[in-house]
């Protein structure tokens, strides 16, 4: 199975959730390549998970919470596209972005640079706030100009029923889930999630 790269329309609108309730339905395997400032996205997911050994080591795990370019060189270091190299899995691979599709490596290379050599479906968290429906649009001409594939978007957070139909629509895409905001996201809510999506996103991905 290729893998499936989780990115977002922003930061902070679900991505570490989704990529563990994938993590989750697939009974898989997690690995973010770029960690920038704690705490570890890793860590949180593999607490979640229904077995603990099933998540990779970031390949950079920066302190400074910002853009992965200004992380690495406020701490003395490079990030290229070319040493991004996808771990070897033994199940399917759920790959959790950085930020959104376009955030910088460096000063020539963004995030999707890196991506785009794994071969991977992709999978769009969006999530309802003043300036995400341009976030959306971006977010998916910038996907069709690089021609990757899209298998779905998911829904984080409460929204307009027709707003994401519209979407979808202009988007020629579907939905694989919405995902209600709920506190605490306890393992045993991820895990149970992960089962109610797991028939949804076999479908998705042909099975």
């Amino acid at each position: 199975m290729s893998p499936i790269v989780v990115t977002g329309i922003n930061t902070q609108v679900g991505k570490t959730v989704v990529s563990a309730i994938l993590t989750e339905s697939l009974d898989g395997f997690y690995w973010k390549p770029v960690q920038c400032g704690p705490p570890s996205d890793a860590s949180w997911v593999q607490k979640r998970l229904s077995s603990k050994k099933r998540c990779y080591p970031s390949t950079f795990s920066l302190c400074t919470p910002c853009s992965p370019h200004l992380a690495a060189r406020m701490e003395g270091m490079r990030i290229e596209a070319q040493t991004l190299i996808a771990p070897i899995s033994r199940g399917p691979l759920v790959i959790e972005g950085t930020g959104g599709l376009l955030a910088p490596l460096n000063e020539k290379e963004s995030w999707v640079d890196a991506a785009i050599h794994w071969r991977a479906g992709w999978i769009v968290v969006h999530r309802h706030y003043l300036g995400s429906l341009n976030h959306f649009f971006l977010t998916i001409e910038a996907m069709k100009f690089r021609k990757l594939p899209l298998l779905g978007v998911i829904f984080n957070g409460e929204g307009d029923a027709e707003t994401e139909e519209m979407l979808l629509k202009k988007g020629n895409t579907r939905c694989l889930g919405r995902l209600k905001w709920q506190k605490p996201l306890t393992p045993k809510l991820i895990q149970r999630i992960g089962k109610e999506w797991r028939t949804t996103v076999l479908k998705a991905l042909g099975f």
